[in-house]
């Protein structure tokens, strides 16, 4: 009996706990959301300031890349327009110098060729045959016999 009795006050502890437990951790869970949020609140105000930062820093670089950029085109403009001056009175165009060049060499080779006779012999047997062409077909049928 007496261990009927310690198990029937053990069940009653177990519920009378829980529920002071449930009390307890609602009245300090309200306030640990609201501190939950600020804490959340602050950190997305941190990365926010962060963020801007870096854009700022982005937006100054791609400003400064775009002045280069401006100076680069001004320069190379300028460049144009003084060589477009300066090298139509310094250098003749390329054309002419080449097609003089090639004409005169054209009219040169077509002089320099040598009309080949086609009774000419190839060199290897100039003058004399050698080797298995020596002699001419009256030596070979002296062979066979």
């Amino acid at each position: 009996m007496e261990l009927l009795v310690s198990l029937a006050l053990l069940v009653v502890g177990l519920i009378i706990g829980f529920f002071i437990g449930r009390f307890v951790q609602t009245k300090t869970g309200g306030n640990s959301a609201a501190q939950t949020e600020q804490q959340v609140k602050e950190i997305l105000a941190q990365q926010a300031q962060h963020h801007i930062h870096q854009t700022r820093q982005s937006l100054e670089g791609i400003e400064s890349q775009c002045e280069t950029l401006k100076q680069q085109i001004e320069e190379y403009e300028a460049l144009l327009t003084q060589s477009s001056d300066d090298e139509d009175a310094k250098v003749p165009f390329y054309g002419e110098q080449a097609t003089s060049y090639l004409r005169n060499n054209l009219k040169s080779s077509e002089k320099s060729k040598v009309n080949k006779v086609s009774d000419t012999q190839p060199k290897d047997f100039a003058n004399s045959g050698s080797g298995l062409f020596v002699g001419g077909s009256e030596q070979s049928t002296a062979d066979k016999s």
